[in-house]
């Protein structure tokens, strides 16, 4: 039978149904002396008590003690994965490094509800496939933690914390339809994932607008939108987390293509002995794609614990990418980064980031217009002129011009002052070049392209560029060029 908790003077208690004097064993002190004064309060004290007292369920187990929760933070770069950890973050952070690297996690206690949890704030990681060697280190950790398989028993000094119950990664959805590859990888490792979709927004104000819903649908996974800074959808996230464990919750699988699937059907099964299981502890899936990728540190346990088996499995190997249009290692990815394209577009739609007929709507009836948007865009191109003819020579006379004129009258006859002219006079230069050209420049074309302009300016001049061979996209090199030719060629 499930337990019931009352909530008197803010304080919430676990009760028993056949407990008669619930207030007096939930908070004694406070139950006690508001029960004696009773009287003295009357109306005031049967309202109150109508206001504070609530009843809830409890689950059966909690995660508490012994039996605390691992919560591990996964994400790319710049997803969001340490703000949340720095938002939920107590005073007792533990930091760390895994062995053989120089990247450090960070792990701290939280309290979801009733439940307890360690967090962990993992190194940031890429890919699971092909992974480096500080990735490669957040993998084992979170395939087996400190309990290394048979076939990394020789490691040294496995990870020094027990293997995550929950992963969340924590998703930039600005950049949804790359980080979506990495969603699918971590799809096979057997572990609840919960998605955290961070700044959402920013996705709000750029005009990409996701079903969150459908996500998790199609991925199986719960999606929880985010705003990790402001501290929005974080207590949900950890919710959710704590769910998934206790409904032992795992992804949806996501299989490979058909034509891919049928080409590695005889690596399957060649994988599938128990002694392989046994010794590496992984869902069978994800060894395959392990396999499959050529992918070294695996590659290198199986040459060692099976050696009779490997060769065996490079044939089938060789055999599965026959015919392929590229090696398999590429289809694999090429494959993987379809499918997360495909469900980005099911899930997401473009739009203006509010109703409305907006500034962006009237740059649009502008730019996309089939004769004002060539016009738009010459606009634009006599306004970049105008910046670095005038604009800057203006600012020229006000920099350079006139350190050019307060260094005019030295002339040092020692080898240190004629050292320290030259120096001055490349500094000088180094101003003349920066201050009045570069920097009104750069300003302006980021300005530009945070406005949207540009990419609309490439999309009305990409006909005309292709008759000289190239794409509309080198209308940024080719208006940055007008200060400096350098990054232009490096842009282009």
């Amino acid at each position: 039978m499930e337990e019931m908790a009352e909530t008197v003077g803010g304080l919430a208690c676990p009760l028993n149904p056949d407990q008669h004097h619930r207030m007096h064993r939930c908070a004694p002190g406070i139950a006690r002396g508001l029960w004696t004064w009773r009287p003295h309060l009357g109306t005031l004290w049967t309202m109150s008590r109508a206001v504070t007292e609530t009843v809830v369920p409890l689950p059966r187990h909690l995660f508490r003690g012994p039996h605390r929760l691992r919560i591990a933070l996964i994400g790319m770069p710049n997803s969001g994965k340490s703000t949340l950890f720095d938002a939920v973050a107590s005073t007792s952070v533990q930091k760390g490094e895994f062995s053989g690297t120089d990247k450090a996690y960070r792990e701290c206690p939280v309290q979801v509800g009733l439940d307890e949890a360690r967090v962990i704030d993992l190194p940031s990681i890429r890919t699971l496939h092909s992974a480096g060697r500080d990735e490669q280190v957040a993998l084992r950790y979170l395939l087996w933690g400190d309990d290394p398989p048979p076939v990394a028993a020789h490691d040294a000094t496995p990870a020094p914390l027990s293997p995550p119950d929950v992963i969340v990664q924590v998703v930039d959805a600005t950049a949804l339809d790359r980080q979506l590859e990495l969603t699918l990888e971590l799809s096979q490792l057997g572990r609840p994932v919960v998605i955290a979709l961070n700044m959402m927004d920013t996705a709000g104000k750029k005009g990409l607008h996701i079903n969150v819903r459908a996500l998790s649908r199609a991925l199986g996974m719960p999606v929880v939108p985010m705003v990790a800074h402001m501290g929005h959808g974080i207590s949900e996230t950890f919710a959710r987390a704590v769910a998934a464990v206790r409904e032992t919750a795992c992804p949806v699988p996501q299989p490979c293509n058909k034509h891919i699937r049928e080409r590695l059907q005889p690596l399957s099964q060649a994988l599938s002995r128990p002694d392989v299981q046994a010794a590496f502890r992984v869902p069978h899936p994800f060894l395959l794609m392990q396999i499959a990728m050529d992918e070294g540190y695996f590659v290198d346990e199986m040459r060692q614990h099976f050696p009779a088996l490997l060769p065996t499995l490079m044939e089938l190997r060789v055999a599965a990418e026959r015919d392929l249009p590229r090696p398999l290692a590429e289809e694999l990815h090429a494959d993987r980064h379809h499918r997360a394209a495909t469900l980005f577009e099911e899930v997401t739609r473009i739009g203006a980031p509010h109703e409305g007929k907006g500034w962006r709507y009237w740059l649009d009836e502008l730019f996309l217009h089939p004769h004002w948007g060539l016009v738009g865009s010459l606009a634009v191109f006599g306004a970049v002129l105008f910046v670095v003819f005038e604009v800057s020579a203006w600012l020229d006379g006000l920099t350079a011009a006139r350190l050019i004129e307060w260094s005019a009258d030295w002339q040092p006859t020692s080898t240190g002052g004629v050292v320290s002219r030259a120096v001055v006079d490349g500094l000088i230069g180094l101003v003349g070049i920066v201050i009045p050209y570069m920097l009104p420049l750069v300003m302006l074309l980021v300005g530009l392209e945070q406005a949207g302009v540009m990419q609309r300016i490439a999309f009305v001049v990409d006909r005309g560029f292709h008759h000289v061979g190239l794409h509309g996209s080198v209308a940024v090199p080719f208006l940055l060029g007008l200060g400096c030719n350098v990054p232009a060629l490096s842009a282009a």
